[in-house]
């Protein structure tokens, strides 16, 4: 008898191990691998009686290398190596026999110190394969001259080389040759926020994020992470929350340039620790880019002015097949909040993690998010119209049928937007009392929910 439970214990032990679990936890915010949240264009009809006109997409830059602050940190973890294996010799540590195995095959990037923020290869082959599915799906979009397409990257490596690779993705084995326009130093389209002072100044530079974040560090949770990281790895050097969150970071960028998506720094966390480590940017995501600040949600609308003038020249007949740019999440994280989407009916804090909120920056700012909208024209007993469809990372939303909006329904939503500026972004301007109202309401929402009182008004009395 007591041979078997022996047994069942090692049994149970080698279960529990890192390396060979079955279903590790996937979901690691704006760092988690593009292919663990997509969708795939291709298995959505194309509306009845319809033929797609024209595509217009915003894209997230692909999978790259951590940026320097992040390189710094992740490399003084990165030299506990040693610690962490001698702990384990010595009897102190709880890992696993095979997980410190896998520390002793693990070597430092050394690149990683030289190619800070760019594309990885891993990235190219994300926006690669997006471009080609486009193609894929529609096929007949993807010929003409080069006057009928139109990609533009902000000013930085990994989203011009992220640029290069959808390109390639949507052109390979095609004879259509088309070119990437020059990047821009100042961007108000895609990259409105770099040059808004009142989002500089009061926004990434205000108050409220840090006290966010510093709440969210004295929460019993994290505090519970950092301890078991501490006995479980059994180390001397005593761990402070900010390595707790640099083991985090060599972690999720390790496993994501890696085939199987595992890396020994994981081996460090429970799945319960990796969830709540993941709130910890779902919150600092939420007020630097979300639904935080009514500044943010305006900043959203700039894309979607293009969005909407780009598909009004379509059906005027002026319009391009294919306009494709390439930001980054802050942007994406804008977007949805200038679309109403993903926002939850109460504020995220850091002192309190919510379990079922909307805002997951793993599915909404992971690596190349995007969002696609197709125009198509569609003939009907001789009559022509247009439908709109939308798909956010390649998945149908909320925002029009899978049927696509009419033209009429696009206008409605979106139309707002076309008078989109930046006269907000003066630290002068005199804020109206609907863009200071809680939980990101702005000018858009207020429009859509007038349609729905006026709509509701129309049914009871018609």
């Amino acid at each position: 008898m007591l041979l078997v439970f022996s047994l069942l214990s090692v049994a149970s032990a080698s279960q529990e191990c890192y390396w060979n679990s079955e279903c590790p936890y996937s979901l690691y915010s704006s760092k988690t691998p593009y292919d663990t949240v997509r969708g795939d264009l291709r298995d959505y009809q194309v509306p009845n009686n319809c033929e797609a006109v024209s595509v217009w997409t915003l894209n997230r830059h692909g999978n790259r290398n951590p940026g320097k602050s992040v390189t710094v940190s992740v490399k003084e973890i990165a030299d506990l190596k040693d610690e962490i294996i001698n702990s384990y010799n010595a009897g102190n540590s709880q890992l696993c026999a095979q997980d410190i195995e896998e520390f002793k095959k693990w070597t430092w990037n050394e690149t990683l110190e030289v190619s800070q923020s760019f594309l990885t290869g891993t990235g190219y082959e994300e926006l690669y394969d997006i471009g080609k599915r486009i193609r894929e799906k529609y096929p007949h979009l993807v010929e003409g001259s080069s006057n009928d397409f139109y990609f533009r990257p902000t000013n930085e490596q990994r989203t011009i080389t992220s640029a290069v690779a959808f390109v390639h993705g949507l052109t390979d084995g095609t004879s259509l040759n088309v070119s990437i326009d020059d990047v821009r130093e100042r961007d108000d389209v895609i990259r409105p926020y770099e040059n808004c002072d009142r989002y500089q100044e009061k926004v990434k530079g205000g108050t409220s994020l840090e006290e966010h974040l510093d709440a969210y560090y004295k929460t019993t949770e994290f505090v519970a992470v950092q301890n078991a990281v501490q006995r479980r790895l059994g180390i001397p050097s005593q761990l402070s929350p900010d390595d707790i969150y640099s083991f985090y970071e060599i972690c999720r960028f390790y496993r994501s340039w890696t085939q199987n998506l595992k890396s020994p720094w994981c081996a460090v966390f429970s799945d319960e620790d990796l969830v709540v480590l993941e709130y910890r940017d779902d919150v600092r995501h939420y007020h630097r880019n979300g639904y935080g600040s009514w500044v943010n949600v305006n900043l959203g609308h700039l894309p979607m002015k293009n969005l909407y003038e780009s598909f009004e020249a379509a059906v005027e007949g002026r319009g391009k097949k294919i306009t494709s740019y390439f930001s980054h999440d802050t942007m994406m994280e804008m977007v949805w909040c200038a679309l109403g989407i993903y926002k939850d009916d109460f504020e995220l804090q850091g002192g309190r993690r919510e379990l079922n909120r909307l805002w997951r920056t793993s599915y909404i700012g992971a690596f190349s998010v995007n969002l696609i909208a197709v125009l198509n024209k569609c003939t009907v007993s001789g009559t022509q119209s247009y439908r709109v469809q939308l798909f956010v990372n390649e998945k149908a939303t909320e925002l029009c049928p899978l049927e696509g909006c009419t033209w009429q329904q696009f206008q409605q939503k979106f139309q707002p937007f076309a008078s989109a500026n930046l006269e907000f972004c003066s630290l002068d301007y005199r804020v109206p009392e609907t863009n200071a109202a809680p939980g990101g309401w702005n000018s858009f929402s207020w429009a859509l929910l007038l349609q729905t009182v006026l709509l509701l008004i129309w049914k009871f009395i018609y």
